[in-house]
């Protein structure tokens, strides 16, 4: 009798298992019903075609029954109708190709954690923490974005990109291949994975969380702007820029610029550049402002205010929890002139809005910052009470934003 084992090169027993493995193959817990296929459509999934390719799959099948491994049901007594793989058969279908087990993929992805658990971390409580959520999502047979618990491999790498990440103080800044290379990997590392990145800082930090937030940029000097303004080049030549109502990027402009003129009487910073900067460039019909992006001071921002005149008042508006008042402080610390705040008052909700252990953590370096000195009352009564408040600055009225 031909072995068992060579019936993994079988065309019609690849597209069973595969079937089979997308199916069921990877969920943690028992069955109840034994996983079963039309015989037909499996034959016609696998490309099996020829007269001849059919018989040998109908005798391969056959002789699986006989082993005991599978089972047919047949239509008038000889067709087979459908091909099924019995409970008891699951561990071999998987042996036959070297299919990981979920209880496998589960303890490595938990091996991983608990690997992870141990490094040294500037706030240890907080990574043990997190990670021990992790750990009691995958035992739940849950996967938390953006770890999958099926895939060990991307969860240690995920963790790995975490912890570099969260570890240490980036300098404002810092271009995303320049902290790739810091953290040990191949310069362009962070950069192809940005969206899991930053995915995974925020579950740590328990709220949404950008690499810029982190003073990690992607380019050196682009910066998103609304309103009119002129570069002026050394070779006496310049490019006016009047998208009012729009926004726009420059790039390698703003390198080769060297100054900016505008008719415009402030200059005002937007932490929310989705939403809050566009609603305001379209309310800016008068060009009366200039307008710029600013979840974090890029480098790209710090040559914008290096080229504007000095006299221009600069006024910032950001959120009021303690992640905006962060921003607020690294703008202020960046930029050479006075940064005055912009509707950046207190609100509250009727329900309060709990602090996260970010917020936590991030308060009491914020209320020695001296470049909050001003703010330090409403940072204090954020701690004190608990409650950051209705701090999204897209929920002031419309009406009111400008």
């Amino acid at each position: 009798m031909r072995k068992l084992e060579t019936y993994a090169t079988s065309p019609w027993l690849i597209e069973l298992h595969r079937q089979w493995l997308a199916a069921r193959g990877k969920r943690l817990g028992g069955r109840a019903r034994p996983f079963a296929r039309d015989w037909n459509k499996l034959l016609e999934d696998a490309d099996v075609r020829r007269g001849e390719d059919v018989a040998t799959a109908e005798r391969e099948a056959a002789a699986l029954v006989k082993a005991g491994r599978l089972a047919l049901k047949y239509y008038r007594s000889r067709f087979i109708e459908r091909v099924i793989v019995p409970l008891n058969s699951e561990g071999w279908l998987r042996g036959l190709f070297s299919t990981a087990s979920p209880g496998d993929l589960l303890a490595n992805s938990l091996a991983h954690v608990a690997r992870a658990a141990e490094l040294d971390h500037p706030d240890r409580n907080a990574w043990a923490k997190w990670c021990a959520s992790i750990a009691a999502a995958f035992t739940e047979g849950k996967s938390p974005r953006p770890f999958r618990w099926r895939s060990p491999e991307s969860v240690e790498e995920i963790l790995c990109l975490a912890h570099g990440l969260t570890s240490r103080e980036w300098s404002a800044g810092t271009l995303i291949r320049e902290a790739s290379v810091a953290m040990g990997f191949d310069s362009k590392v962070i950069e192809r994975r940005q969206h899991v990145a930053e995915a995974a800082v925020s579950s740590f930090f328990g709220q949404p969380m950008a690499l810029t937030e982190l003073g990690i940029i992607a380019s050196e000097n682009r910066v998103q702007l609304a309103g009119p303004l002129c570069l002026h080049f050394a070779d006496g030549t310049s490019q006016p820029i009047d998208a009012i109502r729009g926004t726009y990027h420059l790039d390698e402009d703003l390198a080769r610029a060297e100054r900016i003129t505008t008719p415009a009487t402030r200059f005002l910073t937007v932490e929310n550049s989705k939403t809050t900067l566009r609603r305001l460039a379209a309310r800016n019909a008068e060009g009366g402002e200039l307008m710029a992006a600013c979840a974090f001071p890029t480098r790209g921002l710090r040559r914008v205010l290096e080229l504007l005149p000095p006299e221009l008042p600069l006024f910032h508006f950001g959120d009021t929890d303690p992640a905006g008042f962060h921003i607020l402080a690294k703008l202020r610390s960046i930029a050479p002139r006075e940064v005055t705040p912009w509707k950046m008052h207190r609100r509250l909700k009727a329900e309060p809005v709990p602090l996260t252990d970010y917020d936590r953590r991030l308060l009491p370096r914020l209320l020695e910052d001296p470049w909050l000195e001003d703010v330090r009352p409403v940072l204090r009564e954020m701690l004190e009470s608990g409650d950051k408040g209705d701090f999204e600055q897209e929920t002031l009225d419309r009406a009111a934003a400008l």
